[in-house]
């Protein structure tokens, strides 16, 4: 008798899910440990092949947030904004979401597209539930206006 019998509690699917799980962690690993060591370009890329290979992995927000950190190290503000937009649309309704939003709209202020920013500012200030996310939208909004106002003197 060669073949054990699988229990309910250890099916074969559950051991494959398992394993994927900790493959991704240690993808995850090696990507954080690239930024560390200020290895952006293999840090960047083991965080694409991660949300690539393990879509639905419990650890697809820390990836998008270390390849932001990357993004930023390097001056990559599209690259960032676009990012912190993903994230945005993966979580939507959490805190993290909406810092995301802000972030991206940050982003667009310093690539220059302002009309980008001004819509994330207002989409933030009217459909947030975080007071201080708005704030912080308002603020922005605040600032964009008053150097428009000072490059048009």
């Amino acid at each position: 008798m060669g073949i054990l019998p699988i229990t309910a509690d250890r099916s074969v699917s559950q051991v494959f899910a398992n394993e994927r799980t900790k493959q991704g962690d240690l993808l995850y690993q090696k990507a954080k440990e690239f930024l560390e060591d200020r290895n952006h370009w293999q840090s960047v890329e083991s965080c694409k092949s991660f949300l690539i290979l393990y879509p639905n992995h419990p650890r697809t927000r820390e990836v998008r947030k270390t390849l932001s950190s990357n993004y930023r190290m390097t001056g990559d503000i599209l690259a960032l904004a676009e990012n912190e937009l993903k994230i945005y649309k993966e979580f939507p309704n959490t805190e993290e979401g909406l810092e995301s939003y802000l972030i991206s709209g940050k982003a667009y202020v310093r690539m220059g597209r302002e009309d980008k920013a001004h819509q994330i500012f207002q989409d933030i200030i009217k459909n947030t539930y975080s007071s201080k996310i708005a704030q912080e939208a308002e603020l922005e909004l605040t600032q964009m206006e008053f150097l428009g106002e000072s490059k048009n003197k």
